[in-house]
């Protein structure tokens, strides 16, 4: 394919994990890339590493998506390159555990603005040109937190996870007939960054068969967009997770989510 027929992807939060693997399955497919996180030497990084496999055209930004002017850089990056983006795919986040109550607001408002203010802005900028071409691909990395009962010291997560549920559905369903995709992709414990920069050693440490790659998880995930599946819960177990979630009674399942908090704290950092 010539560079001036593939499309183009933007993903956030590219500089590790679920992210660096979404851009490496993006290329396989045939994208180019524009990849955005904080920290530009690890996006240098992933660029050399993939032009060394690939050829394509792969664009950096650096930014901090807590700023609230953030996603509209972006969006201006993208027009003064004359860069067209045909899928999005909000990957950017992290965890914020912790008692609601016993956060600080800034540190709420920051966590906000990656996870659903950015989430939504960044749609909202490039949503309109994907309708005019009459093709979009949209990836919300959400989790399968909201399908299984939050842990005390989970903070907003699991909740903002659920608005990317439901915005998500929201979209596809609006922009379906406008050839446009949009996708939940759903992961439970997958081998990242996440969990160690959220300091949930407890969570680390559990057995791996309860864990998936990340590129598996990325893999899954542009396979459901681009086949118009709404919402997917990556790998059998989680999706057993979720069922059972469903039919265990809720004192039962609280109870379960009030151990797992009482041995986790005892490991997050301070």
């Amino acid at each position: 394919m010539s560079e001036q027929a593939k499309r183009t992807v933007l993903i956030t939060g590219a500089s590790s994990g679920i992210g660096e693997a979404f851009a490496e399955v993006w290329l396989e497919s045939g994208f180019n890339l524009v990849i955005t996180a904080r920290r530009l030497d690890r996006l240098q990084s992933i660029k050399q590493k993939l032009l060394n496999k690939y050829d394509a055209k792969i664009d950096l930004i650096s930014m901090d998506l807590s700023e609230s002017e953030a996603p509209k850089s972006i969006y201006q990056y993208c027009i003064d390159n004359t860069i067209q983006i045909d899928a999005l795919v909000n990957n950017a986040g992290y965890g914020n555990p912790g008692k609601f109550e016993d956060i600080d607001w800034d540190t709420h408002q920051r966590f906000l603005q990656v996870m659903v203010n950015a989430v939504v802005e960044l749609t909202y900028l490039f949503l309109p040109n994907m309708v005019r071409n009459g093709y979009g691909r949209i990836i919300n990395l959400a989790s399968l937190a909201p399908f299984i009962p939050a842990p005390d010291m989970a903070g907003l997560y699991s909740p903002v996870k659920l608005f990317q549920i439901k915005f998500s559905e929201s979209i596809h369903m609006q922009y379906l007939d406008k050839g446009i995709h949009c996708s939940a992709v759903c992961p439970g414990l997958t081998r990242t960054e996440f969990h160690v920069a959220a300091g949930m050693d407890e969570v680390v440490n559990t057995p791996n068969w309860l864990w998936m790659d990340s590129k598996t998880v990325a893999k899954q995930g542009l396979n459901a967009v681009m086949s118009g599946k709404m919402i997917l819960i990556n790998g059998r177990l989680n999706k057993f997770f979720a069922v059972l979630a469903k039919i265990i009674p809720q004192g039962v399942s609280r109870s379960i989510a009030r151990t797992f908090t009482k041995r986790s704290t005892k490991y997050v950092k301070k």
